[in-house]
């Protein structure tokens, strides 16, 4: 089974000429088409812990990527067009850190926001993911590759297949801007802890560096963006919003699209450092 599953993962990333929107798409009707071959959300809840321990295989990623993707490209694409303005003065080298990246839907998020603003085909990606689960790790490098060949990118891409608390981000780079992404995690208690850590590597990034948050509001995620906040101090600008956001998903417990909506808190921070 595994094979198959890789197979089909590797196919629907070859679908992606209009960005992630059509792997998604393609991932749905797969999972929609083989109801015997899916875990229950019961069974992808109770392994994954709600999805906070790291995914171990293709049919839990593909669990994942079937009920959450959608909207965590969606809340990272929203926050990335209410803060900043990629035209203004586009940048040729770009530098992205993805913490606890999962499938990289953040990266993909941002390399599809580079896209609708027409300046993917100019920017070369310096890519940093971060992530404990192997088998997560392999598909965001993947999704990745194979979207900056759609898109006509240049993408270099780091791994580091990694807890949060044993992160090292890299300090120094060609690159005069970072882009540092925490889709969906802050609401985790263990990356809670990380977070004093993280903040000060962070400070230390040359350059002008931006921090894109975006998580459901939990009550842990009120807590995690709380100590994000309290860590980020040295940050210039601070943007911090909840917004109610409706769109088309497939819902995995129904086996059908419908309209979803969720309110999601977002949090952008800049910061320059020499």
């Amino acid at each position: 089974m595994s094979n198959q599953l890789q197979i089909q993962i590797d196919k629907a990333s070859e679908s992606m000429d209009g960005g992630f929107s059509d792997y998604y798409q393609n991932m749905v009707n797969y999972f929609h088409q083989n109801p015997d071959h899916n875990l229950s959300y019961s069974a992808f809840s109770h392994r994954t812990n709600r999805a906070t321990n790291a995914l171990v295989s293709e049919k839990e990623a593909i669990f994942y990527i079937v009920a959450y993707g959608w909207q965590h490209h969606q809340s990272m694409q929203y926050l990335l067009s209410q803060t900043i303005d990629v035209t203004s003065e586009p940048q040729e080298n770009i530098r992205v850190v993805d913490y606890g990246c999962g499938q990289g839907v953040a990266t993909l998020a941002f390399m599809d926001y580079l896209s609708q603003k027409g300046v993917a085909q100019q920017s070369s990606l310096e890519v940093h993911l971060i992530e404990p689960s192997k088998v997560s790790l392999d598909i965001a490098k993947l999704l990745i590759e194979r979207l900056a060949k759609a898109y006509g990118m240049q993408v270099f891409i780091h791994c580091q297949q990694r807890t949060l608390d044993n992160a090292l981000i890299p300090l120094n780079s060609e690159c005069k801007e970072t882009f540092h992404l925490l889709s969906n995690v802050i609401d985790i208690e263990t990356v809670q802890e990380t977070l004093p850590s993280l903040a000060k590597q962070m400070m230390s990034c040359t350059g002008k560096n931006f921090l894109f948050a975006t998580c459901p509001r939990y009550a842990n995620a009120q807590t995690g963006f709380r100590i994000l906040r309290q860590e980020m101090d040295f940050a210039d600008n601070f943007y911090d919003e909840c917004w109610d956001m409706t769109y088309q998903m497939y819902r995995v417990t129904q086996a059908c699209w419908n309209q979803h909506t969720s309110t999601q808190r977002m949090a952008m921070m800049s910061w320059v450092s020499s």
